[in-house]
């Protein structure tokens, strides 16, 4: 089956699938012989090792792994000072406020997307509060548009309440 796309080509839309499938099974095919090659290599290379040489390789792996994992558990406990988690508290918005009703009646609609877009836009003003140039950045923006926030509190009423509808 044949599709005409606005640039005038016909091509199969399941050709790109194919494709990328064709790509993956040949990584995945060159991966296995990678793996072959290194298996039969290691087995060349320790085909003379006795079972004695095997059993005493085996212990030094464990003694070793053992051991790193004791010190590790020891010395994380042993620590004199504990680093603690910086804990950053969550702060009302400063220039938040109820919208009038009579705003709320806004004509038209928000879709999801914008919505989402404006809660990220006031997360973003909201976090710039925790650095000292961040709220420099907020009071620039709040100095040269002085209607944004309430503008924002009163569209975000408007989007909840085509919901309670």
């Amino acid at each position: 089956m044949r599709y005409k796309f606005k640039n005038g080509t016909t091509k199969d839309p399941l050709q790109k699938d194919r494709v990328t499938s064709k790509l993956l099974q040949q990584f995945d095919e060159a991966n296995l012989r990678l793996q072959y090659r290194f298996a039969h290599w290691l087995e060349r290379k320790t085909v003379t090792w006795s079972r004695k040489s095997w059993i005493l390789i085996l212990i030094l792996f464990t003694i070793l792994t053992s051991g790193s994992s004791v010190y590790v558990v020891i010395k994380s406990l042993s620590q004199s000072e504990v680093k603690a988690i910086r804990v950053i508290p969550i702060t009302k918005l400063v220039n938040s406020r109820q919208a009038d009703s009579k705003r709320d009646l806004l004509k038209g609609s928000i879709s999801s997307s914008e919505f989402e877009k404006i809660v990220r836009f006031r997360r973003y003003l909201d976090s710039l509060l925790r650095s000292p140039t961040g709220q420099k950045i907020k009071d620039s923006v709040i100095q040269y548009r002085p209607g944004l926030l309430d503008s924002l509190t009163i569209v975000e009423k408007y989007y909840q309440s085509q919901f309670k509808k």
